[in-house]
């Protein structure tokens, strides 16, 4: 599952929400992002991870000084053997603190990542893309027998070139990729909106509905490890009387290896 957690608007009541979302659909695995961590030690990603018993580990991406971050965060059921971030290109704008956090867990090489967010900086999403493909090409373990895992809010939708190069159906620079996209390939009916003005914290913005959040999953062909058995939105309604977050979230289950 992903779902970026809007950093601390109204956090008191929609944390409260998010525990509730992750008791109903029980993730394994779970990627956050705008995790906020203050400077009295206090961590949106170690609250949510003892409330549901999990392991985690954070990514500080944008340093708020004094020991504060703002980043990324992966929740697991299972201990977190080790992680890596990798920082991502700003090119020549304002460093947004954009990384990749690579956690290793249970076998699984999961990857977490929140894009640069504004519209016009689709040049700059193509060249983090491009620095998440290498690291996930140099990081992931390639004789595991389960495929990396990329999750997270990549602020574009289904027809920019960075999100159709890591579906393998565009080339940047040369280069090409390809994951499945859980939502292209096994989700349900209906556009998917993960951006959604029906959630009156993503009205107040006033921008378009898309689908900018996303669960991508590599290929095992031999095993058919990885195969998208399923994909669905999740945090789409109230389930304590408010929304999780301004973004809704995503869900796949996920395929082993067959069976030898």
């Amino acid at each position: 599952m992903t779902l970026n957690i809007w950093n601390v608007g109204h956090w008191r009541a929609r944390r409260d929400e998010i525990v509730a979302w992750i008791e109903h659909v029980e993730p394994d695995v779970l990627c956050l992002q705008e995790v906020v961590a203050l400077e009295d030690g206090r961590n949106q990603a170690a609250w949510l991870a003892e409330r549901t018993q999990r392991h985690w580990v954070g990514a500080p991406g944008l340093d708020l000084g004094n020991g504060a971050w703002f980043g990324d965060a992966v929740l697991s059921r299972w201990p977190i053997d080790g992680h890596d971030i990798t920082p991502l290109p700003a090119l020549d704008q304002d460093d947004e603190g954009r990384v990749l956090l690579h956690a290793r867990t249970h076998g699984l090489d999961v990857f977490c990542t929140h894009l640069n967010w504004q519209y016009h900086h689709g040049y700059i999403r193509e060249a983090q893309v491009l620095k998440v493909v290498g690291t996930i090409e140099a990081q992931a373990d390639a004789t595991s027998p389960f495929p990396p895992i990329l999750c997270g809010d990549l602020n574009a939708n289904p027809d920019s070139d960075e999100i159709r190069f890591l579906c393998g159906l565009a080339s940047l620079e040369g280069r090409s990729a390809f994951f499945q996209e859980a939502w292209r390939v096994a989700g349900g009916t209906g556009p998917g909106y993960t951006w959604d003005n029906r959630n009156s914290f993503a009205a107040l913005d006033r921008e378009p509905d898309g689908r900018i959040d996303y669960i991508f999953v590599g290929w095992r062909r031999d095993s058919g490890a990885g195969r998208v058995e399923s994909a669905r939105v999740v945090c789409d309604r109230s389930l304590t009387g408010t929304f999780a977050s301004d973004h809704f979230g995503v869900m796949a289950e996920i395929a082993g290896p067959a069976p030898s």
